[in-house]
């Protein structure tokens, strides 16, 4: 028997087949965020929530020794799960040693979820990041933890601290720009036509003074001209 698939059924699969997640980026400084578990990866998941400014609580029967050694930036509760630690939750980590209880807690969580041991049971996942100052980088593979693994290497040798420095720089100046005309599109204009390859280059070849100057003169460039432009 010949089947024939339509058109819209064939979107459907290949939506459906699709490893694609949304990237976003979460703000949470300040947010309760809850971590069910106490081992070696509920470690990690805490490091990186506490390096984000978030109110982190930890409920497990026991914890691990990197756990406890920042017990003093989080709340531990020594105790088995139960629903009521969800409560008001902005995050959940469902990061057990248990497929049963990390199930039920994917199911019961009335917020975002991340479940260690299955990740399709998640609504969201932590990629593979690097960061350095303010630059952080996430990577994410569909499944493919080796790899991420090569990748964040190979890309790490690129994010370098004269980087974030740079960064940091452009920041100061994108204030300065935006001081000198409220126009939006003129600012998006000049950083287009500032920040390119040789400029980056130049940073990654130790020359940073020299980039920074040419911002500098560029941003003064764009002074005088936005001053003589007809109001």
């Amino acid at each position: 028997m010949t089947h024939i698939i339509t058109s819209a059924k064939v979107n459907y699969l290949m939506l459906i087949d699709n490893n694609f997640q949304y990237p976003a980026m979460l703000k949470v400084t300040g947010k309760h965020c809850v971590i069910i578990g106490g081992g070696a990866v509920a470690a990690r998941k805490l490091q990186t929530l506490l390096d984000a400014g978030a109110r982190v609580t930890v409920v497990a029967p026991e914890f691990c020794t990197e756990v406890q050694s920042l017990a003093a930036r989080c709340t531990l509760v020594t105790d088995s799960y139960k629903p009521q630690y969800l409560e008001g939750a902005f995050v959940v980590i469902a990061a057990t040693s248990s497929f049963a209880v990390n199930r039920e807690i994917s199911a019961a969580a009335p917020c975002l979820v991340n479940n260690i041991t299955e990740p399709e049971l998640s609504n969201f996942t932590v990629p593979s990041s690097i960061s350095e100052g303010s630059i952080t980088i996430a990577l994410a593979t569909g499944g493919m933890p080796a790899f991420t693994r090569l990748l964040k290497t190979q890309l790490a040798q690129f994010i370098t601290p004269e980087l974030a420095d740079f960064n940091d720089f452009l920041r100061e100046q994108r204030d300065v720009v935006k001081a000198i005309t409220p126009d939006s599109k003129a600012h998006t204009a000049f950083w287009r036509s500032v920040l390119n390859k040789a400029l980056l280059n130049q940073v990654m070849a130790g020359e940073t003074a020299k980039a920074k100057e040419k911002v500098l003169d560029a941003a003064n460039s764009f002074r005088s001209q936005s001053q003589d432009s007809p109001r």
